[in-house]
């Protein structure tokens, strides 16, 4: 069964086609949780069917309504996109607010990227009205946590899960958006994007954070092949000193990411009967550790100590 509109979406199709078929049988839900990694295309797939939800047209991309969300200016569709920082009752408070105003359309949609950046008295707030929601509003939210969601809230929303992207479809969206670009350029950063279409994107439009992350890959291949604890340590500190002059975990979250790119690497080589850094076994208990890793930053465990205790692994 093909979808029926013009989503632009290439790789989410299940999930595509569970929104079409509530749409189809006038079975749209008050609320939408769409759950996935970081970067794999959750919020593109929120906004767009906002403008399915709100455009009279099907998503035409032409209309005032569609140019008007697009914008992010449209009177019936509030959004609230991830700026990196905490969601206070205040805020929420105010979109409710909002929300009960009188629409011009047939919906008011709110858009809430990461909602597990809302404080406790924030998400209180939203639950209460996720129990008794306003006629005609509809809530499309996502998270790359969904183990830190309440389960309150988990059981008012209709959950639709979002995966990585398959090797083929990731070949097939690059080619999409960079016809002119070399194979070896697109098919290294669809290696180091890890099946996540916007990482992918972020590295071909931004030469500087490509040259970052082949530059991350070489160091780390160094350490594999060549562990010298005190060359590790220091990489590490000068890291984490890096990360606290952004006053962000940006370039330890990139680290990790293509220390695991690696480590994949090596393991499709021991597939082959290829020999690598390391027996398989090992590569994949690394590999354990690189996740673990990940878990606790989010958790605002220390991070230069998270690095050093997998530096230890090696």
């Amino acid at each position: 069964m093909s979808l029926k509109y013009q989503w632009d979406i290439i790789g989410h199709d299940k999930a595509l086609m569970a929104l079409e078929g509530d749409m189809g049988h006038g079975n749209v839900a008050h609320a939408y949780l769409f759950a996935g990694p970081d970067h794999v295309g959750k919020y593109s797939v929120a906004k767009r069917f906002a403008h399915l939800l709100q455009c009279e047209n099907g998503f035409c991309g032409e209309c005032h309504v569609c140019q008007e969300i697009e914008k992010g200016y449209h009177a019936d569709t509030v959004e609230m996109a991830d700026n990196g920082e905490s969601v206070k009752i205040e805020q929420i408070r105010g979109v409710l607010d909002r929300l009960n105003m009188t629409r011009q359309g047939a919906y008011k949609v709110f858009l809430l990227d990461n909602i597990e950046r809302m404080t406790l008295e924030s998400a209180n707030a939203l639950l209460k009205t996720l129990e008794d929601p306003p006629d005609g509003v509809i809530f499309l939210l996502t998270t790359s946590r969904l183990k830190e969601i309440i389960p309150t809230i988990l059981s008012r929303v209709r959950l639709l899960k979002m995966s990585r992207l398959t090797d083929n479809a990731m070949t097939q969206l690059l080619e999409k958006h960079f016809p002119l670009a070399e194979k070896e350029i697109t098919d290294t950063v669809s290696s180091l994007a890890l099946g996540r279409p916007g990482k992918a994107l972020a590295l071909l439009n931004d030469p500087q954070l490509y040259d970052q992350y082949r530059k991350m890959y070489g160091d780390i291949e160094m350490f594999l092949r060549q562990p010298d604890r005190v060359n590790q340590f220091l990489y590490i500190e000068e890291l984490s000193a890096s990360a606290k002059e952004e006053k962000s975990q940006r370039l330890i979250q990139e680290f990790l990411d293509i220390f695991q790119f690696v480590l994949r690497k090596e393991l499709l080589l021991a597939s082959r009967g290829e020999r690598g850094i390391f027996p398989p076994e090992k590569l994949l208990r690394l590999l354990e550790q690189v996740r673990k890793t990940q878990e606790l930053l989010k958790r605002n465990v220390n991070a230069r100590l998270l690095l050093e205790n997998m530096m230890l692994s090696l």
